[in-house]
């Protein structure tokens, strides 16, 4: 039978020395929150600002995206974030990534805090990016664009296909524009999860009418992909600027739902490793990114991520428009300059940029596809970019990457190809972590996969059981030995590709130790509590984590902390081992002896202290 508070507290001042029995009753006082300790963390770097166009960029100033290692324990996971001050306020399973809001101006303490930690394999701030665009001539009343990509000669061949889905990812559609009224068959607005996907800017509604607006219908402008369905996906807020965040919220939610092509035209996204993790799993579903190059007209270093496809933009003579970003990052490109589209309120218009650039190619992989829809997307982006009619320095080059989009050439080509039959099982192999290996901290290990189709996902098996899945390069696992049993434990790892077909496991043997016990000499691998850090009787000041591990074969339900006897705060755990944490906020307490108890309710109702003495400066 579960103890009321007041009994609990009443046996844990019999508990405790006489020595400290000054604290029993005597109820904390409210103090504000004093964060030295996580400002003691190191400075930390954030990986995406080591390229200056990302760091140039604005950014949620009280939001981190995180992306935990694989294996990680979800108790530990929710502790770390709240002994950083962070909340959970979504998650993209998807791509295991959990957007944490934390105090704005923040966010590097709280990145070093986490990043310390051994749990957590990336974090980034989440960035704001803008529509690439610069809209003029509304009543232009050419399509120049359409013979410059050789497109009339490509519908010869074919002007699409209803079973091949082009997603675009803005700022929504203008549904009930007669060129696309007929072409929307679902959307979603993301950034506030639910289904108005009405343009709040009319970026996208520019998008989706390049790409596949009503054609040979009399009226309006004509699309590159005739008879492609559109999937409306709104991705920025009511000003029309977008994240990291919800641009892959965007990609992930039009993968699920059939979209062969995506058009994303925001940048610069060439580094963005949360936008990277989204593409792949598109890629890995099926469905290739197309992704807008950027109108900052600089150059940068960044080669891109070969799940995407980035369009510079071109003007009429086929010159480098001169806002359009150029590097390794650029796999071709395609008009960007007077693009005449569809216009919210019915009606058309012009506009320049790479976002407009972006949306040619979505349709021409989309004609690509309707000649050949065997092909993956691998080859669908091998056929657009060897298709090109070269500009500038032969071969490829930063400028105009492969060269320019080619409809035309790219849907005769694909005619032609024929998929190799993909009989083959990934390979894989471990890098880091030998057999023999004795568990002693957190511990990362590392493997390689590789497949000639693609690999979808590596498989952690602990003793025979799937422990956890990563679907992102590169393939780590985080392994605590605090929550595992002492002695030896195999550890199998298995790639499976993009067809299903699964590797041979690979296995190693490691062992875990007898830890040392608790100041309430309970054993980790036992029922009980068992103090990691701090140290016994150690001295601290400020915010003191304190981390423990709780475990009971009849798994564990409850931990109760007390801080001198009175009673601060509960959590729920679950399993038959977990990290726990609590924040002992100690600004207000007296200077000297204090005692940390933790009680662990069980799955049967038995209960176990643990106590900790601690010495406040």
């Amino acid at each position: 039978m579960a103890m009321s508070t007041l009994t609990r507290k009443a046996l844990l001042c019999a508990w405790l020395p006489l020595v400290f029995l000054f604290g029993c009753g005597a109820q904390q006082a409210g103090a504000p929150a004093d964060d030295s300790n996580v400002s003691a963390d190191p400075p930390f770097v954030f990986n995406d600002d080591l390229e200056p166009a990302t760091a140039a960029l604005p950014y949620v100033e009280d939001e981190l995206l995180v992306q935990p290692y694989p294996g990680a324990d979800v108790a530990s996971l929710h502790a770390l974030y709240a002994e950083a001050g962070a909340e959970v306020i979504a998650e993209l399973s998807e791509i295991e990534l959990t957007a944490l809001s934390v105090p704005a101006g923040g966010t590097d303490q709280v990145a070093a805090h986490l990043a310390a930690s051994g749990l957590i394999e990336g974090v980034h701030r989440n960035y704001i990016y803008q529509a690439q665009a610069t809209p003029n001539d509304p009543l232009f009343l050419q399509q120049p664009h359409l013979a410059q990509v050789a497109a009339p000669e490509a519908w010869d061949i074919t002007s699409g296909s209803p079973e091949v889905i082009i997603a675009i990812v803005d700022t929504g559609v203008d549904a009930s524009h007669p060129d696309l009224a007929d072409k929307i068959i679902e959307g979603w607005n993301v950034y506030d999860n639910n289904g108005d996907f009405s343009d709040v800017a009319g970026h996208g509604t520019l998008a989706a009418g390049i790409a596949a607006a009503s054609s040979n219908n009399a009226a309006g402008v004509a699309g590159l992909s005739w008879s492609s369905p559109l999937l409306a996906v709104r991705a920025t807020d009511p000003q029309g600027q977008s994240t990291g965040r919800h641009l892959a919220a965007g990609i992930l939610w039009a993968a699920g739902h059939g979209a062969r092509v995506i058009n994303v035209s925001f940048a610069p996204l060439w580094s963005n490793t949360v936008v990277q993790s989204a593409a792949v799993q598109a890629f890995n579903r099926g469905a290739l990114v197309v992704i807008a190059a950027g109108n900052g007209g600089g150059s940068t270093a960044a080669p891109g991520y070969p799940e995407a496809v980035f369009v510079g933009a071109v003007d009429g003579s086929d010159a480098i428009a001169s806002f359009s970003d150029r590097g390794p990052f650029v796999d071709l490109v395609a008009p960007g300059t007077s693009v005449r589209s569809t216009t919210i309120g019915s009606e058309y218009g012009a506009a320049n940029g790479t976002s407009f650039a972006a949306p040619i190619v979505s349709g021409v992989a989309a004609l690509v596809w309707s000649v050949n829809p065997e092909l993956r997307p691998s080859s669908v982006a091998n056929a657009l970019t060897t298709s090109v009619v070269d500009l500038g320095t032969s071969g490829r080059d930063n400028t105009f990457g492969h060269g320019e989009v080619n409809a035309h050439a790219a849907v005769a080509l694909a005619r032609r190809f024929s998929e190799t039959a993909d009989h083959a099982a990934p390979t894989l192999r471990i890098d880091r972590l030998t057999s023999g290996t004795q568990l002693t901290s957190r511990t990362t290990v590392s493997v390689t996969a590789s497949d000639d189709v693609g690999v979808a996902d590596v498989v952690l098996s602990i003793d025979g059981r799937g422990h956890a899945t990563d679907t992102r390069v590169p393939y780590q696992f985080v392994l605590d030995p605090v929550l595992l049993s002492v002695g030896d434990h195999e550890l199998s790892f298995s790639a499976t590709d993009v067809a299903g077909r699964q590797s041979a496991p690979q296995s190693i043997m490691v062992r875990v130790g007898t830890p040392p016990t608790s100041s309430a000499n309970t054993p980790v691998s036992g029922s009980g509590v068992f103090f990691r850090s701090p140290k016994e009787g150690a001295a601290v000041s400020g915010n003191v984590t304190i981390s423990a591990t709780v475990s009971s074969d009849a798994g564990v339900a409850t931990v109760e902390w007390f801080v001198d006897g009175d009673s601060m705060f509960v959590s729920a755990v679950s399993g038959t081992s977990s990290g726990v944490s609590y924040v002992w906020r100690s600004a207000g307490a007296s200077s000297g002896a204090h005692v940390i108890t933790a009680v662990l309710t069980d799955g049967a109702g038995s209960q176990y202290l643990g106590r900790l003495n601690l010495v406040l400066r």
